[in-house]
């Protein structure tokens, strides 16, 4: 399967991503959570949704060479690493750049851009990284 067709899998499970994440931590903060531990059990809901749904649809054709539990461990540290690397650069165009603290949305944008380009090649390479069966 062409990069193409996997980035738009990947873009669109990400979008159910995002779903699962704002649903979950919306639930939780209104039953009393507080923001922090809503987050981190919607962030946790998140990244299992859009592993099954990577492995099951965006990455199937591919032989995968990890066991299920280190896969999943795998993509909890991309997701990480993504995820770090989003705030990351907000942080960095906000302190940095007037038109990215007058218009945060564009940092927002430039931010998800970078986290999900890093999620999808570690998606890709390591953790799906198996061959292709279809050549």
């Amino acid at each position: 399967m062409s990069i193409w067709r996997e980035s738009a899998g990947f873009a669109i499970v990400g979008t159910v991503g995002f779903l699962v994440d704002a649903g979950v931590v919306t639930l939780l903060a209104a039953a009393g959570a507080g923001p922090w531990w809503a987050r981190a059990a919607s962030f946790l809901a998140a990244v299992a949704t859009t592993w099954q749904l990577n492995r099951r649809f965006t990455f199937k054709h591919r032989d995968m060479r990890h066991t299920q539990k280190r896969s999943f461990g795998h993509y909890v540290a991309a997701c990480l690493v993504g995820g770090g690397l989003n705030l990351g650069t907000y942080a960095l165009l906000v302190a940095q750049m007037p038109l990215f603290e007058r218009y945060l949305f564009l940092a927002v944008a430039a931010g998800s851009v970078a986290g999900m380009g890093a999620n999808f090649l570690l998606a890709r390479y390591w953790i799906f990284g198996g061959q292709s069966a279809q050549r």
